[in-house]
Parts: structure tokens; C-alpha cells; sequence
């Protein structure tokens, strides 16, 4: 298949409205049940069934078995930036709506931090030397000495990380932010490592993020970064 028959089927997988919904209900990376999706899309169950098979089909998506139960995640970490990346080319340049000033300050981009924390965090890491821009890849990120060393007090251990399939730290373009934040397998590691520990708390139903007062605490003091406003 040619790179253009290939962008025409994923724009007409994205495009359609009901689908469009489904894929953004996934958009934090939950596992959500067809039945679930149906009422974000508000169509029935029966057409959300034949949209899903074909989003399986086509690679964006995938199931995951619970028991007798079927979630649909997407396929790959590559699906999460994608979307991201069209939400901030089509974005309001002028004035966010409710729903994304409500998550413009915290939120979880599929598996890693966004939003105003997140490109905050990212840019200090980079002030701090912790990472750099990769020298053979533009869109994304190297690990320095020095980040080694750091990332390890956080339990994160980068060259396991290395190892994975997955990129190691690649650069998202946050579309509320208009720059990038910390995406890969490094950024999902240290979003689970900021909400194990307490830093951030995830709001119920919602892919919003709260800071708390130990993550302000945290993050001052390791990256002098004030996330309070």
C-alpha cells in the first residue's frame, strides 16, 4: 500500500464523526468496553460494534480480554500522538473551550503528563541537562550522563527502557501548549512513577490531573518548577 492510500484510510478511520468520538474516549489510555464507547459515539451498540472491528482491523486500535469481558485500547503508544498531534493543528488558536481549558493544566496524554505540567516538566528537564534533542531524530529526545543518574532516584532505570520496542523519549506537541512534552517510554515511566508516589492524583471519569501539595513540593525541589497556578 502507498504512503497516500494509506493516509486516505486513516483519514476515513478518523474522520468519521462516531469513530472520531470513540477514538478520543481513549484517549488516557483506559481500557473502555464497546458498550461504553456506543454512549460516548451516541450510537447503538451495533454500529459501535461495526466501527470497532474495523479501527481493530486497521491497526489504531486493539482488544484486550478481562475474563469474558472485551476493552479496546489503542494498538501502539505512535496512535496517542497522532491524535494528540491533530488536536493541536485544528485546535482554537484564540480561546479554549470548557473541556480543554478544564485539562490544559494537567492531564494525561494516553500514558505520559501533559498539558501546562507536563511542557513544564519537559523544559526543565532539558534546562537541568537531564535530556537533550537527539541528534538523529527530530522528534525526539536523548538522555544524558547526567539524566541516568537522575531518572534512577525516580526508579526509573533508562536502560531497561532502551530495550523496549517502544521509542524512549519522544517529543509530543501538546495541543494546548503549542510545544512539545515528553511522550515514550520514559514519559509513561514517569507519570507512573508521579502517581504512585503521590504527585499527581487522577480526577474520576475525567483524563485531568491534579497536582498535590507533595508533587508541588517534589517538583520544586528536584526541577524548581512551581505548578501551583
Amino acid at each position: 500500500m502507498s504512503n497516500l492510500s494509506s493516509f486516505k484510510q486513516a483519514a476515513a478511520l478518523f474522520g468519521e464523526p462516531a469513530r472520531a468520538a470513540m477514538i478520543w474516549e481513549l484517549f488516557d489510555g483506559k481500557p473502555v468496553s464497546a458498550g461504553d464507547l456506543a454512549i460516548a459515539a451516541n450510537i447503538t451498540p451495533q454500529s459501535a460494534s461495526s466501527h470497532l472491528k474495523k479501527l481493530v482491523e486497521a491497526g489504531i486500535l486493539k482488544v484486550q480480554k478481562q475474563g469474558k469481558h472485551k476493552y479496546f485500547v489503542y494498538a501502539n503508544s505512535e496512535i496517542a500522538v497522532a491524535v494528540e498531534t491533530l488536536s493541536n493543528v485544528f485546535s482554537a488558536s484564540k480561546e479554549l473551550n470548557h473541556a480543554q481549558r478544564e485539562v490544559r493544566a494537567a492531564r494525561s496524554c494516553y500514558d505520559h503528563l501533559a498539558g501546562l505540567a507536563g511542557v513544564q516538566v519537559t523544559e526543565a528537564l532539558l534546562r537541568k541537562g537531564l535530556i537533550t534533542d537527539h541528534p538523529d531524530h527530530l522528534k525526539q529526545f536523548s538522555v544524558t550522563p547526567q539524566g541516568l543518574s537522575w531518572f534512577k532516584e525516580l526508579e526509573i532505570d533508562i536502560p531497561q527502557l532502551t530495550l523496549a520496542k517502544r521509542p524512549l523519549a519522544l517529543k509530543c506537541i501538546d495541543w494546548t501548549e503549542k510545544t512539545p512534552h515528553l511522550a515514550g517510554g520514559l514519559g509513561a515511566a514517569m507519570l507512573q512513577y508521579f502517581l504512585k508516589e503521590g504527585w499527581f492524583r487522577k480526577v474520576y471519569q475525567k483524563r485531568s490531573l491534579l497536582i498535590t501539595s507533595k508533587g508541588e513540593f517534589e517538583l520544586k525541589q528536584r526541577l524548581n518548577i512551581d505548578l501551583k497556578g
